[in-house]
């Protein structure tokens, strides 16, 4: 289904895909607590991971859950805190006496473990008479003491002297921690009093606010509709003078329209004469031709005949012409026999006179014989020529007769041809004399028309006009009633707000409220530098305890050295041991604090993570707002956050999940099962993909190939988009195509054999010519004249796993300087194998090549699905970025040649 993504601050997004304030799309976390379930419940509480639900009914609202979350979230982070101070504390007092041991333990030269074998022993572990020894056990604050009464050991003394000046430093430092402590949990208190305080004062201020705004908006109320009724009484006015502005139009139409009546009247009688006068001279006109025509036809099939006796004329002639050379030839062949035939009498003569030497008998019988065939051929010859002549004078006498005819037949043609023409004159100026009266009618009929459509005008005007002062009269008196209600709510609303409520005590209220907060503003100022106060207190205590610390540890030491320079072995040695004693007694109570420390935070983290919760769950119970029970019925889809496949499969058919993109990449880079998981959702469920931001796009093949009904875009200039266009042009653009099978059957199978990748398509492209490529939408306002120099990119995206690698391309050569029918010819073809062909793409994108700034500059392209190519010779229509046809694009295409295996 064809998607755009939504653009948040138009169309409002109300789900917890997109976080509004950044305004960017978050994946839902896997682990993330869904409290959309939560809103129809009865929740008494939150814990970590989650409510806690009342099967019974409580009037607990979610504000108050909130501030108990709050309340134990603050006091649990307090005891945390505190025992965290206690723990920094005991952890420093413990590597004090730990440094201190050490430092004893170095000047005796002995071992901790090597005191207390020698303490169990009983070695040297009576001091020496007359030496009482009382030692302070606890370097670092215990009560058990050693005191040696020896005069002359003066350092042992002053040791003992000080260890009680650094046991009530110790406790001057645990009064002003312990102080300081209480002061802060005071301020705490006076902080949240105080915000409680100015959200009762902000409450205060927004009621008095809205009374205010409500008296505000009643008089705002009052003052417009003083102004409306002023307006409404003067626009009743106005109609009642439009009233009478349109009787007198009406009166001025009627005359109008009697007068065009009258003039109608006269055209249609001037019509009627000029139509008959027409129709007469149009009859005579035809009469006249008809009589003309009949004429012309006699005058030329008279012609006809004149011309069929001059054929026959000129025949005979040619005949008698015949005649007399076939005459010619028998008298020559006649005289030709004659001389022939006296010729031979001759040689028969001179045979016979004995001249002839020799067979004169024979010669002469020869030449009787052909004397004889000589007569025979001269009798014939004249035989003819007598009939021939016979034959002339016949055809003489017959041309004689013809030649008359001829001449009688040619007048009769010429005065068939004289009345003719003199009947088409007279045919003629009937025909002109008709057409001047029908244009003369035809003008007639013309005002005629005019006239009444004159009439059907100010009849329509009149009809308009009537229904004008209707429509004004009925105007007139809604205005008049309009007015009057409009005056009385007037009326009605200036009375309202002269009795609008009374702010007094509401200002009261502020006022006491603003007096509140501003005590409790100096409470909290004077918690504030209480706390300070007692906070640099507990410094300065911290400090002077620290300080006599360490002068104690010196004082030690340096009794340490005197008891040991006076040889009180066993002294320093009880000393040393003590001290060890009492640093591993501290380490002890530091590890105990340390387990409760430990215990607070986790107590802490829990109480957080209820408040974590609890705020999630005000913040959507405050974004729930009442619908319409219609409105709900028309709601298809709920948006659900995904967690796991399991979980997915489970959920009502109408539960939709949405997902970005590179959670898509994700699932598909997880393997074939999570792939196969997410198709098996899809067959009866929902889901969306979105792109990353509103900027940028992404491929669409791959979640459409997983199975995902909606892969929504942002309509912005780029390759993916194309993609997008190609898939749905598939179906005329009508915004939806219908899923591949192997998206649809009961049983997917292995997912390389569903999707036919051990059948992949081979794809063979050749980019052949351009036609009307135009200049590209990029191009610089200065660079317009510049011819372009395209070239083609054909790039096969295919939906099969392979889609989460770069796509083949292939890039045809650059033609110079043509734009209108560019000829590449490539003898390279692009070849592609499509793994998915029943969601691969083949994309045709072209650019042009600006030499100057080297950049390539996109022109028109067009995406095809690879189950819609056909093999052969084929036309590609291009799009330009805007997925548009038209202006310069109108006519743009390339020439290909497909071939598909």
């Amino acid at each position: 289904i064809k998607s755009k993504r939504a653009t948040l601050g138009k169309t409002t997004v109300l789900n917890n895909d997109f976080d509004d304030e950044n305004r960017t799309a978050v994946a839902p976390e896997s682990g993330g607590y869904d409290s959309e379930d939560d809103i129809d419940n009865n929740v008494v509480a939150f814990t970590s991971s989650g409510s806690i639900k009342s099967k019974a009914k409580t009037n607990v609202t979610y504000e108050q859950l909130f501030k108990i979350a709050r309340h134990d979230a603050t006091e649990a982070n307090a005891t945390a805190k505190s025992l965290s101070i206690q723990y920094d504390d005991s952890t420093r007092r413990a590597a004090q006496a730990r440094n201190h041991a050490d430092a004893l333990l170095r000047d005796v030269g002995m071992s901790y473990e090597e005191l207390k074998k020698k303490r169990v022993d009983g070695s040297d572990h009576v001091a020496e008479e007359g030496t009482e020894i009382v030692f302070d056990g606890e370097v670092a604050f215990d009560e058990d003491r050693v005191v040696v009464k020896d005069a002359e050991n003066k350092a042992v003394e002053i040791a003992a002297a000080f260890a009680e000046s650094v046991e009530d430093s110790r406790l001057v430092f645990s009064a002003a921690s312990a102080e300081a402590r209480s002061e802060t949990e005071l301020f705490e208190i006076a902080r949240q009093d105080l915000t409680e305080q100015e959200v009762i004062l902000a409450e205060a201020k927004e009621a008095l606010e809205e009374v205010s705004n409500r008296n505000r908006r009643l008089k705002d109320a009052a003052e417009r509709a003083l102004a409306e009724a002023r307006s409404n009484r003067e626009y009743a006015d106005n109609a009642e003078n439009r009233v009478a502005a349109v009787k007198a139009l009406l009166d001025k139409s009627h005359n109008q329209a009697v007068s065009s009546e009258t003039v109608a009247g006269t055209a249609d009688a001037e019509a009627k004469i000029s139509e008959e006068r027409a129709c007469d001279a149009e009859a005579r006109a035809q009469k006249a031709r008809a009589k003309a025509d009949k004429e012309k036809a006699k005058a030329i099939e008279e012609s006809k005949k004149e011309d069929v006796l001059e054929g026959k004329l000129a025949s005979y002639k040619n005949m008698q012409t015949e005649l007399a050379e076939a005459i010619k030839s028998a008298q020559h062949r006649a005289d030709d026999a004659v001389a022939m035939s006296e010729k031979l009498t001759d040689g028969i003569r001179e045979i016979k006179s004995g001249n002839f030497d020799g067979d004169a008998k024979n010669v002469v019988e020869r030449k009787l014989k052909e004397r004889k065939s000589l007569n025979k051929k001269m009798d014939i010859s004249l035989a003819e020529m007598i009939t021939l002549e016979k034959k002339l004078r016949e055809m003489e006498n017959t041309y004689e007769d013809l030649r008359r005819k001829t001449k009688l037949q040619a007048k009769a043609a010429a005065s068939a041809h004289k009345q003719a023409d003199q009947l088409v004159s007279i045919a003629d100026q009937l025909e002109d004399h008709a057409l001047e009266e029908r244009e003369a009618a035809n003008l007639r009929n013309t005002a005629c028309a005019r006239a009444k459509q004159s009439v059907e005008n100010f009849d329509a005007v009149l009809t308009s006009t009537e229904t004008q002062l209707a429509e004004a009269e009925r105007a007139a008196k809604e205005a008049r009633e309009l007015a009057i209600v409009s005056r009385e709510r007037a009326e009605q609303l200036t009375k309202d707000a002269e009795g609008v409520q009374d702010t007094s005590s509401l200002e009261e209220d502020v006022s006491n409220a603003q007096i509140d907060c501003d005590a409790f503003q100096s409470a909290y100022d004077f918690a504030k530098e209480s706390k300070e106060e007692a906070v640099w207190r507990a410094a300065e205590a911290r400090l002077a305890h620290e300080k006599n610390c360490l002068n104690l540890a010196s004082l030690e030491r340096d009794a340490m050295s005197e008891l040991l320079h006076q040889e009180y072995v066993q002294q320093a040695e009880l000393l040393a041991v003590n001290a060890c004693e009492n640093a591993e007694a501290l380490a002890k109570i530091a590890e105990d604090l340390k387990d409760k420390l430990e215990e607070a935070e986790s107590v802490a983290a829990e109480k957080a993570g209820a408040l974590a919760i609890a705020t999630r769950f005000k913040e959507k119970m405050r974004r729930v707002q009442p619908i319409s029970q219609s409105l709900s019925k028309l709601i298809l889809l709920h948006s659900c956050n995904y967690r796991t496949w399991m979980r997915s499969m489970k959920t009502p058919t109408w539960t939709m999940h949405n997902f970005p993109e590179h959670k898509i990449v994700k699932m598909a880079e997880d393997g074939k099962e999570e792939w196969k998981d997410m198709v098996e959702f899809n067959k009866n469920h929902f889901s969306r993909a979105y792109p990353p931001s509103s900027s940028c796009n992404y491929n669409p093949l791959l979640p459409w190939a997983m199975g995902c009904q909606f892969a929504s875009m942002n309509f912005t200039r780029n390759k993916f988009m194309l993609v997008n266009d190609g898939r749905f042009r598939e179906n005329g653009n009508t915004g939806y195509v219908l899923k591949p099978e192997y998206l649809c059957s009961d049983s997917l199978g292995d997912l390389d054999d569903a999707m036919g990748c051990h059948r992949p398509r081979k794809v063979t492209i050749r980019i052949l010519s351009g036609f009307c490529l135009p200049k590209s939408m990029d191009t610089k306002p200065g660079m317009q004249k510049r011819t372009i120099n395209p070239f083609v990119v054909v790039t096969m995206y295919d939906g099969s796993p392979a889609s989460l690698l770069p796509p083949p391309t292939f890039s045809s050569g650059v033609v110079k300087g043509n734009g209108l029918n560019p000829i590449w010819n490539e003898r390279e073809a692009a070849s592609f194998t499509c793994l998915n062909p029943a969601l691969g793409i083949v994309s045709f994108a072209v650019y042009d090549h600006d030499d100057v700034s080297k950049k390539d500059l996109f022109i028109g392209g067009a995406a095809v699905p690879v189950r819609c190519m056909r093999e052969g010779y084929r036309c590609v229509s291009l799009f330009d970025s805007n997925n548009s046809r038209s202006g310069a694009m109108k006519f743009s295409s390339l020439f290909v040649k497909v071939r598909c295996v």
